[in-house]
């Protein structure tokens, strides 16, 4: 009898994701709370370095998940920071 080789498809590492989004929410909620007003341009700076680290990383780590995740945190941390400064 023959044996098969099967290979398990490859999972998306969706904790990667979870734990972008998860830093992010931390130091916004640092900033907000913590320094007791909300510091547009360290958040903004944070985020920058933030998303720039991570397209760093999808280059040579996890290539779809660390782009994901620049993707998501540049789309919530702009959102957040315009919701602010609209405020």
């Amino acid at each position: 009898m023959e044996e098969i080789s099967i290979k398990p498809q490859r999972q998306p590492k969706w904790v990667v994701v979870a734990i972008n989004i998860a830093v992010m929410v931390a130091y916004t909620v640092y900033f907000r709370f913590v320094e007791g007003q909300y510091n547009f341009i360290a958040i903004a700076m944070l985020i920058a370095m933030h998303v720039a680290l991570c397209l760093v990383l999808a280059i040579f780590v996890f290539s779809k998940e660390f782009l994901l995740s620049a993707a998501l945190v540049l789309v919530i941390g702009f959102s957040t920071c315009w919701l602010v400064f609209a405020v």
